[in-house]
């Protein structure tokens, strides 16, 4: 047998290694989870965010190329991500992206969807108190076109991480967007 002491510090180097590695991933995936935020807060308040959402792709291509043993690690970021630009496409041009413009895997562009839900029914909101009816009921149908286009997904805790819990939010968000819309017109319509 070999001198385990030698064996031992070469395999404490290499995890040492990766241990850097990891490290630089989570830095770098808060970051795309802040810029995220910035970029979702910028279009609420109707910024032009396409500088945000630019430097969000660049950050998340980066973060792509590094994180091949951190997966798990790094979802967030990407859902983060995929939400951010989800929301960017329906705001700026009407249309939800589909997952290779987003590029993202499956999951991440799914829970980011269900997570713009929300961002989408902020809108409604935010629309309604400004007297807009027009674009409250735009978003609103977008909101309905994810919710009804993921309706019947049912797959077990262990393949799709969270999504029922997501998809139950997104069907309360729903509800309460369309009752506040017809509040709205019940007290403004008559």
């Amino acid at each position: 047998m070999g001198d385990i002491n030698s064996e031992i510090d070469g395999i404490a180097e290499g995890l040492a290694r990766k241990q850097d590695e990891l490290d630089l991933i989570l830095r770098d995936s808060r970051a795309v989870i802040r810029l995220a935020a910035q970029a979702i807060t910028i279009m609420h308040n109707d910024g032009d965010a396409k500088q945000t959402m630019a430097e969000l792709s660049k950050k998340v291509a980066a973060l792509k190329s590094a994180d091949a043993d951190f997966r798990n690690t790094t979802l967030q970021a990407y859902q983060e991500y995929a939400e951010a630009a989800i929301f960017s496409s329906i705001k700026t041009s009407g249309v939800i992206p589909d997952r290779e413009s987003v590029g993202v895997d499956d999951e991440a562009y799914l829970m980011g969807m269900m997570d713009c839900v929300g961002e989408l029914k902020r809108e409604v909101t935010e629309r309604l108190g400004a007297g807009d009816l027009e674009s409250a009921e735009r978003y609103f149908g977008e909101m309905r076109s994810i919710f009804d286009a993921t309706r019947s997904m049912r797959f077990a805790e262990a393949v799709l991480r969270g999504f029922r819990r997501k998809q139950d939010t997104a069907r309360i968000q729903l509800e309460n967007a369309a009752s506040d819309i017809l509040s709205f017109k019940n007290r403004f319509t008559k």
